[in-house]
């Protein structure tokens, strides 16, 4: 029983209908999208203006504590002591004064922990500690802190000169400077270890805050509340404050679910939108797909097969529709008609193309074969049996290669090459010096393959033409590779009149018919049109003037993998 199928009109009806229930779902996507994240948005803009506010209060406050750090070099207490100190050069007076100096101006700062300051001289032996009065650290707790941390310290104040840096140790968080004479001779590094809770302390009380990093440059990277924060990771926000002295970086990890806590409906408001959305497109992608997108697949692979030489294939039925599978139908049938004209034309090219290959390989010229036979006789009446014996034996190989007793139209350049110095042979055995044969063939080319007695036609034109007036001639052979094709050059001195030429340009013509030819005129046109016939219309033989007498006969064959 034949399978009913509706119209495609029908069906994109159907589908139509249902497409008002489409607007509604993106108005209300729209809707969703807005609340939640323009929400986000507004919360995260107002997120990181709370934060920048915080970071800007710990920069001043540490920019408070560097001009704190600057009270000694302006206090003359330091500088009377230091010069003292230079004139008798005891110590004791200059510990006793610089002491009550740092515990004046920093025990009673509940901005630091503790104050050292380590005198240029010998800093770790030579060094004032003052604990801060808010700390509730000892003396000697400060100092052996001190010593573990001093190696760090002094390698920062080795680069400051009059400026200040930070370092991270630890806990602990130094402010370091140098303090310098009048004549900018350093006198010692303070060490203000400064209080985190104080400075950064803010940062950390922010509801949505789950974790908070700052760094004041130079490697000061401080953890102020739960581990390290990157600005590389998902969720963090990053913001800077920068001051004359320094630039205070802070990172912050956003806790979501704190942040949008007001906002926990949204998501399943439009989860359950997204799902109706889904399921509807879910329904419009599969009509398509089953009575659209398979059917046009199926003709597009259909005349993808054809292309690729498939021809004949056909495609399958239960396209879903009247229209496509009408269309099916028709592609089936005209594929099978293409099929068939093929075959019938194949056949037909093949046989001409076999004729007209085998005619053309039967004009080789049989001139040559009367000249040779003549200076074979001629040859073994002025000399010996030796040499008419060799010429013999190269008449032969010529011979052999004429009739083609295997059957290959095609040998590879090396069995050519033998075919070539056979006649090579002859010729010279005739002009003798008078001819110079040069040959040039790279031995990667030996094993390519090119039609059967290609070359001897193109020589003998170049020998005949070579030897000019004066009884003396050259013809050099030489190959090489061009990318897909392998080119043959015969060069002879023999020069090209404007008569030769004319001749040369109709025997090589494309619509050149050698049927009314004298045998005598058609080696090279043979030539060119067995190599245009078996290799298309790139490759074939050109004859060209080259500078002074020169002139180079060209051929060009397609190298076949």
């Amino acid at each position: 029983m034949e399978k009913t199928t509706h119209s495609l009109r029908q069906q994109m009806s159907l589908i139509i209908l249902l497409c008002w229930l489409l607007p509604m779902v993106l108005a209300a996507i729209a809707v969703g999208w807005y609340l939640l994240f323009g929400l986000g948005r507004q919360t995260r803009q107002s997120v990181a203006e709370q934060f920048q506010l915080n970071l800007q209060m710990g920069a001043d406050r540490v920019e408070s504590a560097v001009e704190a750090s600057r009270l000694p070099s302006y206090d003359p207490e330091l500088r009377d002591a230091w010069n003292q100190y230079r004139r008798d050069q005891e110590y004791a007076p200059l510990y006793r004064r610089c002491s009550a100096l740092f515990s004046r101006l920093y025990q009673s700062d509940s901005r630091f922990r503790y104050a050292v300051f380590g005198f240029s001289r010998s800093p770790r032996e030579l060094s004032i500690v003052v604990p801060g009065s808010s700390a509730g650290l000892l003396s000697n707790q400060v100092r052996d802190q001190w010593q573990e941390d001093l190696p760090a310290v002094l390698g920062l104040a080795v680069g400051l000169d009059t400026s200040v840096g930070f370092l991270v140790q630890g806990e602990e968080l130094y402010l370091v400077r140098n303090l310098m004479d009048s004549n900018y001779q350093t006198i010692g590094v303070l060490a203000l270890a400064l209080d985190p809770d104080y400075f950064f302390g803010d940062l950390a009380l922010l509801p949505w805050v789950s974790s908070v990093t700052v760094d004041l440059g130079q490697g000061s990277t401080l953890v102020v509340k739960g581990e390290q924060q990157l600005w590389s990771q998902e969720g963090t926000l990053e913001c800077a404050v920068r001051q004359q002295d320094f630039t205070l970086r802070g990172w912050v990890g956003v806790d979501q679910d704190v942040l949008m806590a007001g906002a926990q409906t949204y998501p399943w408001l439009l989860g359950a939108m997204a799902l109706s959305l889904l399921l509807l497109l879910g329904l419009t992608f599969r009509f398509f797909r089953q009575k659209i997108s398979r059917p046009i697949q199926s003709l597009m692979e259909g005349a993808a097969h054809i292309r690729q030489g498939e021809l004949g294939f056909q495609i399958g039925a239960g396209t879903g529709s009247r229209e496509f599978q009408y269309l099916t139908d028709s592609f089936n049938q005209m594929s099978g008609q293409l099929r068939r004209q093929f075959d019938r034309l194949y056949q037909e090219e093949l046989a001409r193309r076999d004729a007209q290959i085998k005619a053309l390989q039967a004009h080789i010229n049989p001139h040559f074969l009367n000249n040779t036979l003549e200076i074979i006789n001629w040859q073994a009446r002025m000399s010996g049996d030796v040499k008419a014996s060799k010429m013999i034996e190269a008449l032969s190989t010529v011979l052999d290669a004429a009739l083609d007793r295997k059957g290959s139209p095609q040998v590879r350049l090396a069995e050519e090459m033998t075919y070539v110095k056979a006649y090579l042979y002859i010729v010279t055995q005739r002009y003798g010096k008078r001819l110079t044969v040069e040959v040039d063939l790279p031995d990667e080319l030996m094993d390519c393959l090119v039609p059967r007695l290609i070359l001897q036609p193109v020589i003998e034109n170049a020998v005949e033409h070579g030897i000019g007036p004066s009884g003396q001639g050259r013809v050099a052979l030489r190959g090489s590779r061009r990318g897909d094709f392998l080119i043959l050059e015969i060069e002879n001195d023999g020069g090209l009149s404007p008569r030769d030429e004319a001749h040369i340009a109709r025997l090589l013509s494309p619509d050149y018919d050698i049927q009314n030819e004298p045998s005598g005129n058609i080696g090279i046109a043979n030539v060119n049109l067995r190599l245009r016939i078996l290799y298309g219309p790139n490759c074939g033989l050109t004859i060209t003037r080259g500078e002074g007498s020169m002139v180079t006969a060209r051929l060009t064959v397609a190298i076949q993998t």
